[in-house]
């Protein structure tokens, strides 16, 4: 008398389940409260003030290099990027933000490799001497229809000027900063975002986006 096989078993997944939802997790309630920041308690420590709605920085917003080419946003991609917000000429205050901010990056110990730092001038300058003194630093020009629309998007006008924003991997400017906000609260906040979304970086500097 034959016997009936038994039928195949099928397998348990839920290990795998559950591992994908441990190391998934911490990255994806980092950006939910990043992306929700109205969900987050009243006494949230960020020290910025939060964009919102955040500003997209693509192909379509006009920036353009010094030598009038368009600025390759690309080479910021996957990044945090530190940014000043100026109308050309760069002097003394522009000059002592651009210096604040790489200070901030090189406190930032290994993880400044993560980050970038991008000047942003309205109208046009000689940048060449910017480019020779902040050696590494990104420079852009919003010239024009640019500049318009860059400052109406934030929602602050001419205000906008003469601050520091930080801009996320994914190219959105998401937290600007008063002109006489300290240096050290925007460097507590990379380090928060920083270690927020140190997995996420790091899958996308390997082309994960």
């Amino acid at each position: 008398m034959s016997q009936t096989a038994a039928p195949a078993r099928k397998p348990n997944r839920m290990p795998l389940l559950l591992m994908v939802v441990v190391f998934a997790a911490p990255v994806l309630a980092a950006w939910f409260f990043y992306l929700n920041p109205e969900y987050l308690p009243t006494t949230r420590s960020n020290k910025g003030e939060l964009i919102e709605p955040m500003v997209k920085l693509d192909t379509d917003s006009g920036l353009v290099n010094p030598d009038g080419n368009p600025f390759d946003l690309s080479q910021l991609s996957g990044r945090w990027t530190l940014v000043s917000l100026n109308r050309a000429p760069c002097e003394d205050d522009c000059r002592n933000r651009l210096t604040a901010l790489r200070q901030i990056r090189l406190a930032l110990g290994e993880t400044r490799f993560s980050v970038e730092r991008l000047q942003i001038l309205t109208g046009a300058d000689d940048t060449a001497a910017l480019t020779r003194d902040f050696e590494g630093m990104h420079i852009a020009l919003a010239q024009g229809n640019a500049e318009s629309k860059l400052l109406e998007a934030l929602g602050k006008g001419a205000s906008a000027l003469d601050r520091t924003y930080i801009l996320d991997p994914m190219g959105n400017l998401m937290m600007r900063y008063q002109a006489d906000a300290p240096a050290k609260d925007t460097l507590k906040d990379m380090e928060r975002l920083l270690k927020a979304s140190k997995n996420w970086i790091k899958g996308a500097q390997y082309g994960h986006k």
